[in-house]
């Protein structure tokens, strides 16, 4: 038996990285395709319980171990994400426009919830720094500064130009990283910037696995400075599911520094002794951050 890591699922075919980076190809035996289970029909006022098939079989980013042709267990997951299908992510580029599209401080935030949620680290990279006039950008990154004081790494980076592409090669150092973020910010020049040939190595690729070189549904992972790195298309979004109202105050990380007034203080506008809109009145919580808390809780609501 040997042990290595998932980079790509095709067709119920997976290829397993190994320690020696030689890649070997199993399918996964049949107690890890799926498993029957019995659940509660929640509509039903029977006590019937009705068979479900539940997917319990390996994701791109497990640690498997190989047996023959076959593999027959995969190690215990870190974190798990379900769009994209992955497993044991270090850490999510968030790729964002400074400009063309508009920039979304909103979007951002949603982003970031859903990452922090699943235990993975954010990186915020804004491209197409270039577009802006000197003003609008420092304008701009006085507020993005309140990202960092949040202790979360913000990037400036003209991918043409390459100017900034230096610290996204480095923060890639031995992580595995996958790419997420705003449509159209300029995710596939980013990757093909800090790595030369990339396109052409996934094309490759994904002629030799049997991919048409439009298909984005098939999960990859590519080495790259000792780590691992997947391929941007398929990744313009994350699963926002799984969040709720209970979760916003954890998940708006700022917010734990404030003691409200009211134990389960909601930190809804005109609420008298919250500490949270004491802290936005005073200029210490990002106004667009408060804004963007509402709209989700809400939603949530809803």
């Amino acid at each position: 038996m040997i042990k290595g890591r998932v980079i790509n699922l095709c067709g119920g075919v997976y290829k397993v990285l190994l320690d020696d980076n030689t890649i070997i190809s199993a399918k996964a035996r049949g107690k890890l395709r799926s498993e029957k289970v019995y659940l509660k029909n929640a509509n039903s006022l029977s006590q019937k319980l009705i068979p479900q098939k539940v997917k319990n079989s390996p994701k791109v980013g497990d640690i498997v171990n190989v047996d023959g042709e076959f593999i027959i267990s995969y190690d215990e997951r870190k974190n798990e994400l379900i769009r994209p299908d992955i497993s044991n992510v270090d850490q999510i580029l968030l790729v964002f426009a400074f400009k063309e599209p508009t920039f979304s401080f909103y979007l951002l935030d949603l982003f970031i919830l859903n990452v922090i949620k699943n235990n993975i680290t954010p990186i915020i990279v804004i491209t197409k720094i270039d577009k802006g006039d000197i003003n609008e950008i420092l304008d701009f990154k006085e507020k993005m500064a309140y990202y960092e004081k949040m202790g979360y790494k913000v990037y400036y980076v003209d991918s043409i130009n390459k100017i900034g592409t230096d610290k996204v090669i480095d923060a890639l150092k031995n992580k595995i990283t996958i790419l997420s973020g705003q449509t159209g910010a300029g995710k596939s020049t980013l990757i093909n910037s800090i790595i030369p040939g990339f396109n052409l190595e996934t094309q490759e690729i994904s002629n030799a696995l049997g991919r048409g070189k439009h298909t984005t549904r098939e999960i990859s992972l590519y080495q790259y400075n000792g780590g691992l790195i997947g391929d941007s298309p398929g990744f313009s979004k994350l699963d926002a599911l799984g969040i709720v109202k209970a979760d916003l105050n954890e998940l708006f990380v700022e917010f734990k520094d404030y003691k409200c007034k009211f134990k389960d203080c909601n930190h809804q506008k005109g609420s008298v002794g919250c500490a949270i809109i004491d802290a936005v009145d005073n200029g210490e919580i990002l106004p667009s951050r408060y804004n963007n808390y509402l709209k989700l809780y809400n939603d949530l609501k809803r």
